[in-house]
């Protein structure tokens, strides 16, 4: 049977994101990455990374929660997922 499990993380950043934002938050495949997690203000990605190998979805957030805030904090874009794309292409 499945059992959920409580969040490790308060996810403070993402919290705050969703509550002052019109932002969405997104999980899941951006093909050739198998998993992604990108905050987003309309079309503006604020950040967008890729789940590395053995990475839970637990820690994916946790490390979107922390881009977050930096992101946030410095008026930044934190881009992992397009470099990788373009390095896929290209190798």
């Amino acid at each position: 049977m499945f059992k959920p499990q409580r969040p490790t993380a308060s996810l403070g950043h993402l919290q705050a994101f969703l509550d002052d934002t019109r932002g969405q938050i997104t999980l899941g495949e951006i093909p050739p990455i198998r998993r992604a997690a990108l905050a987003a203000q309309g079309k503006k990605v604020r950040v967008a990374l890729v789940g590395r190998d053995g990475e839970t979805i637990a820690q994916l957030l946790e490390r979107l929660d922390s881009a977050l805030g930096k992101a946030m904090a410095e008026d930044a874009v934190i881009d992992e997922v397009l470099p990788e794309i373009k390095r896929r292409r290209s190798g």
